[in-house]
């Protein structure tokens, strides 16, 4: 074999150079590639997820406005169920001086008084007048923040003609554990309802999607009456938060993002909040991968190109459908929540014919408070979770049922081509099988706690009926089965004319 001349091996060693340069010139465009790969990665991503999180807490600052709506309109709605009869809004303890008489019409209300006070696990609900004396029942609390004489002048003063004689208020004394609802029924008297602020814990729920925004209720004066952060309760708002808090819209600067909205209910303000840095974590790692994974997607293009699209938009699918979900169910129980309920139900009616039978069955829990009381909030989330379980068991495909709030679920069937007294024969072997189901599951609360269950249920033909009218006649049966003694079934017919 002959040997290398001089000029092969200068073409061999241009071949080596030009090897060489190509390589630093492919490897310098791989390296110019991935920064610029990576700013406008990081970039868009950044732009794309502050927008997309934004839209998502609105969403979800929205969706806790309206819960909280929901609730302190029960609470309105329960106090509004006084004024049902003159008997009980007129008595005025100032004017009747007959013993008789007085004890009379003070037991008539008080019996009223019980009956509704059971609705919303109020910590204090009943009647004050002029004279300082009242009917019903006020914690311990009430009097330690206040003199015996002057309890009524403390409470009509947080009534207001713009609010219709009415008015909520927290108030320093009791370190804002309970939020009030006051409303003036005559002229020398105030019914008074509250509730432990903690119960608002039941009614916020913050997604996982959206894990470390905060979640406060302020009022009127920008105190914050609830928070995630159990050490703002009873301060100022927060300046920076203050400042960030538009009502209806978002906002943000370095360190948070911001939404806000007024409640419809009485002005006060759900405010939600997100550290910048929740943001910038993901938006750093995001940075990380793309470094990793920029070289790659050089040599593979249409594979990894794919990778990238489905790892740049899949965790934001993730992110809506988790927070449909939520919007849509009760997050401790599984069951449908109050709002997602009603629009079943009403778009179910809707779509049902003048053939179909309907049941609307409400569901209450007798004492469980008690459970709440003796064995813990643990317990009570337990009971709640099994009991949704119980329900899930006794329903079939004409079924389904919901979490209205609390103790409170709701079932609506309805059966095809089929009249209302044979859907009564149908139902109420199938009610009282869970009656008894229920104190079979929670014996051992039965017997320390008296736990049971009262179910009230209406039933129509699916013909003019709407929610609102379905849910009133099963509440009112509800309330008979309360008024007779508890753990107990009613079922009434609703008659066609809608009477």
């Amino acid at each position: 074999m002959a040997k290398n001349t001089p000029p092969q091996k200068k073409a061999n060693q241009f071949m080596r150079r030009y090897r060489r340069n190509l390589i630093i010139i492919f490897m310098t465009a791989i390296i110019l590639f991935d920064i610029l790969l990576t700013t406008g990665v990081s970039y868009y991503a950044s732009k794309t997820m502050n927008r997309k999180i934004s839209m998502l807490m609105n969403a979800d600052t929205y969706q806790q406005a309206m819960n909280v709506d929901a609730y302190f309109t029960d609470i309105k709605d329960t106090v509004s169920l006084f004024f049902s009869d003159e008997a009980y809004y007129t008595y005025d303890a100032t004017k009747v001086t007959g013993e008789i008489e007085k004890k009379e019409k003070e037991d008539v209300i008080l019996e009223r008084v019980r009956s509704l006070g059971v609705l919303e696990n109020f910590s204090d609900f009943g009647v004050v007048y002029a004279d300082n004396s009242y009917i019903g029942w006020l914690s311990e609390g009430m009097f330690e923040m206040l003199a015996h004489d002057e309890m009524y002048a403390f409470f009509k003063r947080h009534t207001s003609a713009e609010n219709a004689e009415s008015g909520w208020f927290c108030t320093p004394m009791n370190n804002y554990d309970r939020i009030y609802y006051v409303k003036r029924i005559n002229e020398n008297a105030v019914i008074v309802a509250s509730i432990f602020s903690r119960e608002l814990e039941s009614i916020f729920n913050i997604p996982q999607s959206l894990d470390g925004m905060e979640i406060r209720l302020t009022d009127e004066n920008e105190i914050v009456l609830y928070s995630t952060d159990k050490n703002e309760i009873g301060l100022p708002l927060d300046h920076t938060i203050k400042r960030l808090s538009i009502a209806g819209a978002s906002a943000s600067d370095k360190n948070y993002l911001v939404t806000s909205v007024a409640s419809k209910t009485n002005g006060w303000n759900i405010i939600c909040s997100l550290p910048e840095k929740y943001v910038t974590e993901d938006i750093s790692k995001l940075m990380l991968f793309t470094q990793i994974f920029s070289l790659l997607l050089l040599f593979m293009v249409a594979l990894f190109g794919y990778f990238a699209l489905f790892r740049a938009s899949n965790p934001m699918s993730e992110l809506v459908a988790t927070l449909t979900d939520k919007a849509e169910h009760d997050q401790l129980t599984g069951a449908i929540n109050k709002m997602s309920f009603r629009t079943m139900v009403e778009t179910l009616i809707m779509n049902g014919t003048s053939e179909d039978a309907i049941a609307f069955v409400m569901f209450d829990m007798d004492n469980f408070k008690q459970v709440n009381d003796t064995q813990g909030h643990i317990a009570g989330d337990d009971v709640l979770i099994r009991f949704a379980k119980l329900l899930n068991a006794s329903s079939d495909n004409d079924t389904i049922f919901g979490r209205l709030g609390g103790d409170e679920f709701a079932m609506l069937v309805i059966k095809k081509q089929n009249d209302k007294d044979t859907l009564r024969d149908i139902l109420e072997p199938r009610l009282e099988n869970l009656r008894l189901a229920f104190i079979d599951e929670f014996e051992i609360y039965n017997k320390t706690c008296s736990l049971s269950i009262s179910i009230g249920a209406a039933v129509a033909m699916d013909k003019g009926v709407d929610f609102d009218g379905m849910y009133k006649f099963a509440d009112d049966a509800l309330y008979t089965s309360k008024r007779e003694g508890k753990n107990r079934l009613t079922i009434v017919m609703k008659e066609e004319s809608g009477a």
